[in-house]
């Protein structure tokens, strides 16, 4: 966990109750998937599993909470003002994504990414576990 998060009293925004409503639902056998594409504002995604869609997102002050990415090539992700912990992305290409201002509890992990042209914004890199990634000297950082 980060401690300078956990110093200064950091909790998830205090949104309406829409854990139910982005939460993934079970029919039968089968995991619906949640479609990640235009401006999510205020709201929670808990537990969430997004795989091989098109993800064309903007997520404004909103939770991101114990989910992941896997194999998705972003055509474009901006994470701005978010409250993250626990993401996962594995086997993704990140060039077109942002992460910007957002609290960061536990670092965000990405395993096997190509990593050249994301960008951090107001967000320490050090919050940031690359495993087996490529183009991680080529991260824009300011």
């Amino acid at each position: 966990m980060n401690l300078n998060a956990k110093r200064q009293g950091t909790t998830p925004l205090c949104l309406q109750n829409t854990r139910e409503k982005n939460t993934l639902q079970h029919q039968g056998d089968k995991l619906t998937q949640f479609a990640v594409n235009g401006l999510q504002e205020h709201q929670q995604f808990i537990g969430q599993y997004i795989q091989s869609q098109p993800v064309k997102a903007i997520f404004f002050r909103s939770n991101l909470i114990n989910s992941s990415f896997n194999k998705i090539l972003f055509a474009n992700l901006t994470l701005n003002r978010c409250y993250l912990e626990n993401l996962i992305f594995e086997d993704c290409v990140m060039r077109n994504v942002w992460f910007s201002y957002c609290v960061i509890v536990q670092p965000v992990v990405l395993r096997r990414c190509n990593v050249a042209g994301m960008r951090l914004l107001n967000v320490h890199r050090r919050m940031f576990v690359f495993e087996e990634c490529t183009g991680v000297g080529e991260l824009l950082i300011s």
